[in-house]
């Protein structure tokens, strides 16, 4: 009998192992033809792109084209702006509203809410909102301290958010195949900072680089939709030499 369940276990145990490295195996393979369609997801800091506007480093992506709803939602918003004026001043205390891109809306700005600054005010902020229009997306992306975050709301209800700025500030749903294809890690709370080897980039550094790139999966790439806005407002292209493409 102690025979027959030790085998049964190993049986089990077995099945299991085979199991989570068919799935690695497959995961791995998936990443690989994923990359082979996808140019932007192999695209490192050194082989970026460089546009000729600056992506902020918040800022939210509504699935709504009704600009009147969005901003009545937001409530004290700038009156309505060129896009380029927006990307280059945005003063601290503002929301700027795009007009619709492909069923989309893009929203930038001082008051766009900071999670290093208020963690807790950022997610009512972003719950609120989403109860009145839908589905919200936040971003945020620090390239000097490598502070970021990236949220999906939908209905007031958080699928996705993740936050980190020194520590882990906000780790709420569960991973979505996204993330795990551009390989950005989250931490748990209180999780230690293993100290990173001379020459190795931490991953907090590879998910500050990568937020841009989960935007466009998620939904809405920045970068393309501002130049569609540019270009709708007849603003000429100054060259490709500006950060932002991700």
């Amino acid at each position: 009998m102690i025979l027959v369940l030790l085998g049964s276990f190993g049986l089990v145990v077995g099945t299991a192992v085979a199991f989570v490295l068919v799935h690695r195996r497959h995961l791995r393979q998936w990443r690989r033809q994923n990359r082979s369609i996808d140019q932007l997801a192999r695209v490192t800091s050194a082989r970026r792109r460089m546009l000729a506007f600056p992506l902020p480093s918040r800022w939210m992506a509504v699935r709504s084209a009704n600009t009147a709803l969005i901003r009545g939602a937001l409530g004290d918003v700038a009156p309505a702006a060129a896009w380029s004026d927006a990307l280059s001043r945005a003063p601290e205390r503002s929301l700027f509203v795009s007009a619709p891109v492909e069923g989309w809306t893009l929203v930038i700005g001082g008051a766009v809410p900071d999670p290093v600054l208020d963690i807790d005010a950022a997610y009512r902020f972003l719950v609120d909102l989403s109860r009145e229009v839908g589905e919200v997306q936040f971003y945020a992306s620090d390239r000097v301290l490598n502070f970021h975050a990236w949220a999906r709301v939908r209905d007031g209800r958080v699928t996705r958010g993740y936050a980190w700025a020194g520590d882990t500030l906000w780790n709420e749903g569960r991973a979505t195949l996204d993330e795990r294809l551009l390989g950005l890690r989250a931490r748990e709370y209180g999780a230690e900072m293993p100290v990173p080897r001379y020459g190795e980039t931490s991953p907090e550094q590879t998910n500050a680089e990568r937020v841009p790139l989960l935007a466009r999966r998620w939904g809405i790439d920045f970068a393309t939709a501002s130049e569609l806005l540019l270009q709708a407002e007849g603003v000429a292209r100054g060259g490709d030499d500006f950060e932002g493409r991700g």
